[in-house]
């Protein structure tokens, strides 16, 4: 049986390959922070398989805890562009294992804090940090929402849980200058790893790539819930009206049109094509992986999804498939033609707070603390839609 040390080589290997780790500094972290020491019970080979891995759930309210996956991890560790000394706030303690991440990267004359609503989650990390000796790390159980105050101001704030807006308290304690990185939910599909710089009051954009995490939690906060169709689905529409589920069901038990047309420009797409269109909608099916994205158009009954499929040539293209009306598959393809040549560096995400007035850009996202300006073209656009 191959041992811990090597799986855990062959995972950075892995994951340094697929470039998710790029600096000798996160690479150093990852190799001196064994994972398994923070999911005791879970086989090695799941352990170093780098997937995320749930650790705490609830009948209620679905999954409340995970190791998040590597490599996930290494992206949102790189662009905190860490140093020895720096002072770290972590929203969301999960196992411990990235708050050890962070002491390994801050060193001795650093600092992390990190908080969690679960007393529970909050226990199991000290105990896993302290074994992986990383004593060092603060932990707190409170509401991440709030941040920590007395700990402030900090370098770099890290959130592992997704908020549909950054709470004010975030903002205010990190310093000018300073580094956010935070899981953004603004719709179906539409979720956004963004990374700021906090410039005065407000939070300008380092980098934006697509990427979901589970909600960051308060207790008996109502979160968004998935319409469940017929026995074999869970759906998420933008703005869900009553009786779409029986459309759904009706619609999904046809047989679908297939077509094939252009090519495919993966998860960037699914994510702005969230931003884009007002009836954007994603299926999971219950007791099968993945998932589909596509558009649902209610008063015409169609709803039409994009599936990615491989041609002989070994060239991907995005197959549509239509269940019902053809009006759904056009305004599919339309948002597909849109976003055709849009690619991750030209993705920005700037947080303004609401007392400045509306931004340009080509899409804003209004919600109580900021305007979410996000934009992909070299220009922004004079005018856009407020969602």
């Amino acid at each position: 049986m191959r041992d811990a040390a090597e799986l855990n080589d062959q995972m950075i290997s892995r994951t340094k390959a697929s470039g998710a780790i790029r600096s000798s500094a996160v690479e150093a972290a990852f190799r001196g922070t064994p994972r398994h020491l923070f999911l005791p019970g879970v086989g090695l080979d799941l352990v170093y398989s780098g997937n995320a891995i749930v650790t705490r759930s609830d009948p209620e309210c679905g999954i409340t805890s995970s190791s998040s996956e590597v490599a996930v991890m290494g992206p949102m560790l790189e662009t905190l562009q860490l140093e020895p000394g720096s002072r770290v706030l972590e929203i969301g303690a999960g196992t411990g294992y990235n708050a050890a991440l962070l002491h390994h990267l801050v060193g001795s004359s650093g600092e992390v804090t990190s908080i969690d609503n679960q007393p529970a989650v909050v226990d199991d990390a000290r105990e896993h940090l302290q074994i992986a000796g990383h004593n060092q790390v603060r932990l707190l159980a409170g509401d991440g929402h709030a941040g920590v105050a007395a700990g402030a101001p900090f370098d770099r704030i890290i959130a592992t849980a997704s908020v549909r807006d950054i709470p004010i308290a975030w903002r205010d304690q990190l310093r000018d200058g300073g580094v956010l990185v935070v899981p953004l939910r603004f719709g179906p599909g539409a979720q956004f790893v963004a990374t700021f710089a906090r410039r005065s009051d407000r939070l300008t954009s380092v980098r934006a790539v697509p990427g979901g995490f589970m909600p960051l939690r308060t207790d008996g906060e109502t979160l968004e819930t998935p319409l469940r169709v017929a026995p074999d689905f869970d759906v998420q529409i933008a703005s869900a009206q009553e009786g779409d589920a029986e459309i759904l069901a009706e619609l999904l038990a046809t047989e679908p049109a297939i077509s094939v047309s252009g090519t495919y420009a993966g998860q960037v797409l699914f994510s702005i094509a969230g931003l884009v269109e007002r009836d954007w909608i994603t299926i999971r099916p219950r007791l099968r992986n993945g998932s589909w994205q596509g558009v649902f158009d209610r008063t015409a009954r169609g709803v039409a999804f994009v599936w990615p499929i491989v041609l002989p040539s070994g060239v991907s293209r995005t197959s549509v498939l239509v269940h019902g009306s053809t009006a759904a598959g056009e305004r599919l393809r339309s948002v597909l033609d849109q976003l055709a040549d849009v690619s991750l560096d030209r993705v920005t995400l700037d947080a303004v707070p609401r007392d400045q007035g509306r931004p340009s850009a080509d899409v804003v996202y209004e919600r109580p603390n900021f305007w979410y300006a996000v934009s992909w073209h070299a220009a922004r656009a004079s005018s856009s839609p407020a969602r």
